[in-house]
C-alpha cells in the first residue's frame, strides 16, 4: 500500500469513529503530558519518576487499542489501561531505550533521530504475546531488525502530515478532534505493516 493509499485508507477508517479514538487518543496524550518533568528541578524529576509509569504503560495501551481498531477486532476504552499489570516491564524497556536514544543525542541529533526512529515497533512487540519472553535490549534489537530499511519511509510518512499540524494550529487545535484519530489510525496501521512484514520474511 502506498503511502497516499494508506492515508485514503485512514480517512475512511476512521469515518463513524472519530470520538471514540479521539477521546482515548486525548487521554493518553494528557498523560503523556503530565510525564514529562516541567522544569530540571528535584521536584520535576520525582514528577517524571513517578509519572513516568502511567506515561508507558498508557502509550502501549493505545497502541494495542488502536491495533485491534484498525484489525476490526473488538476495542474498548479500557484497553488503553491494559498493560497497568506490566507496568514494570514496560518502564524498564522504554527507559532503556530513552537512555540509547540520548547517547546517540549528545554525539549528533540527526544519529538520535534516527535511532528514535529504529525503536518505532518496540510498543508494538510489548503487545504482542510472541515477544513477551524477550529481555529488554532484545525488543530493542527487534525493533532495529524490523526498521531496517523502513526508518525513512517512515520520516516521510511523519513528514507528509506537518501541513494538517500547521493548520491544526490556526484553527487553534479544534481540527485535532479529526486529525489525531486520522494521523494515528494511519501511523498505527504504517507501523504494523512493517512488523507484519517482517515476520512475514522470516518466517
Amino acid at each position: 500500500m502506498s503511502r497516499v493509499e494508506l492515508k485514503n485508507w485512514a480517512k475512511e477508517k476512521i469515518k463513524g469513529h472519530i470520538w471514540e479514538l479521539f477521546v482515548p487518543i486525548l487521554v493518553a496524550g494528557i498523560l503523556v503530558g503530565l510525564a514529562i518533568p516541567t522544569g530540571e528541578t528535584e521536584e520535576g524529576a520525582k514528577t517524571f519518576l513517578n509519572l513516568g509509569f502511567f506515561f508507558y504503560f498508557v502509550q502501549v495501551g493505545l497502541v494495542w487499542f488502536m491495533v485491534k481498531f484498525i484489525n476490526d477486532q473488538k476495542y474498548e476504552f479500557k484497553d488503553i489501561f491494559h498493560f497497568s499489570n506490566d507496568y514494570v516491564r514496560i518502564f524498564l524497556v522504554n527507559l532503556l531505550q530513552i537512555i540509547f536514544v540520548a547517547l546517540w543525542t549528545i554525539l549528533l541529533v540527526v544519529p538520535g533521530i534516527i535511532k528514535a526512529f529504529s525503536y518505532a515497533l518496540v510498543p508494538y512487540l510489548l503487545v504482542d504475546d510472541k515477544y513477551k519472553d524477550l529481555g529488554y535490549r532484545d525488543l530493542l534489537k527487534k525493533s532495529e531488525e524490523m526498521m531496517n530499511g523502513h526508518k525513512m519511509d517512515y520520516f516521510v510518512f511523519c513528514l507528509s502530515f506537518i501541513g494538517w499540524f500547521l493548520l491544526a494550529c490556526v484553527t487553534a487545535g479544534i481540527l485535532l478532534i479529526w486529525l489525531s484519530p486520522y494521523f494515528t489510525t494511519a501511523q498505527v496501521k504504517f507501523l504494523n505493516d512493517i512488523k507484519t512484514g517482517a515476520e512475514g520474511k522470516a518466517a
